[in-house]
């Protein structure tokens, strides 16, 4: 009996899909991302003086804009007493940190901002030594965590070689984790459109590492029971492959949407009771949950059918 409503059969669907939102997210997210000040350079200036807020705005970035540093933040806080500089921008270095932070402080001089360097209060610059270590971690987990799960799929699947490759199977469970690390990342940009004060931190990173571990668990699952169902259909004749993976994805669909409610109870729970930064990594893992639901049922197996090219031969008995 032929299900009401195949998956496999609406596969070029699911991937074209599945592409636009990735291209879109990819875009959206990195032409907007807001970085907190764990990932930049911060340059923070306090002169015990109080200015035209427009005015010395108005000085800072037409300086900064002379020297192609056209795309840098700058926030003042004004007060009885004091003002408050902070600029924020990508840099190359940390000299030319320093060297920015050197040629603000002569501005200042130089427009009369200031009489003297004794003016100026406090100064500090911010250096972004957690992205510098998050960095390295994050790729040497992510490559270690690779190497295994590439050993993982060319043994497990070896059995089905004459099918359709491991090395397929593989590189398609990395691209459905690439998807499900994207959509949270176009989430955040929405909020970020909506909140200014919604920043990629370090809450972000740690919630999209867990994803990536996550998210290629029902993937792996489903392969293991095209797998399975593969092996035992070894002696029938005129085996269509679609049938076999639309059968797999349907004994799989209950598990995945099980897991699916379970993990959404949890996070309702997180996000209503927990703190700013629990909400936030609760966020993060939402979306996740929806994203990785919707690539390991509609991408994952459609994606290798599609490159095992039965398609055209078997649309018709789908």
């Amino acid at each position: 009996m032929k299900p009401r409503f195949s998956i496999i059969k609406r596969a070029p669907y699911w991937i074209l899909l599945w592409a636009c939102l990735l291209v879109v997210a990819h875009f959206l997210f990195f032409k907007n991302v807001q970085l907190s000040e764990e990932f930049t350079w911060w340059i923070n200036i306090w002169i015990s003086t109080n200015v035209e807020e427009q005015n010395l705005d108005s000085s800072i970035r037409t300086y900064l804009d002379s020297i192609n540093y056209k795309d840098a933040k700058i926030f003042i806080d004004t007060q009885d007493i004091w003002t408050k500089i902070k600029i924020n921008t990508q840099i190359e270095s940390d000299d030319k940190v320093a060297e920015l932070s050197r040629n603000i402080q002569n501005l200042l001089i130089e427009q009369k901002y200031i009489s003297s360097d004794e003016e100026i209060i406090e100064q500090s610059i911010i250096w972004p030594s957690v992205w510098s270590y998050m960095q390295k971690t994050a790729r040497s987990a992510v490559l270690v965590w690779l190497v295994f799960m590439a050993i993982y799929m060319l043994i497990s699947f070896s059995v089905i070689r004459k099918v359709i490759s491991p090395g397929i199977l593989a590189s398609i469970t990395i691209l459905t984790m690439i998807f499900d690390i994207s959509i949270p990342a176009w989430a955040y940009w929405l909020r970020m459109m909506f909140d200014p004060t919604i920043q990629v931190d370090t809450v972000f990173i740690i919630a999209i590492l867990t994803t990536m571990w996550y998210s290629i668990n029902d993937t792996i699952i489903i392969f293991d029971r095209i797998r399975e169902n593969f092996q035992n259909k070894w002696w029938t004749k005129d085996i269509v492959y679609g049938k076999i993976f639309e059968q797999s994805l349907r004994q799989t669909m209950r598990r995945s949407f099980g897991t699916v409610l379970s993990t959404l109870l949890v996070i309702v729970a997180m996000y209503i009771f927990g703190t700013w930064d629990i909400k936030e990594f609760a966020f993060t893992i939402w979306i996740w949950v929806i994203a990785g639901s919707y690539s390991s049922i509609f991408i994952s197996a459609p994606l290798a059918y599609l490159i095992m090219w039965k398609y055209k031969k078997e649309k018709n008995k789908l």
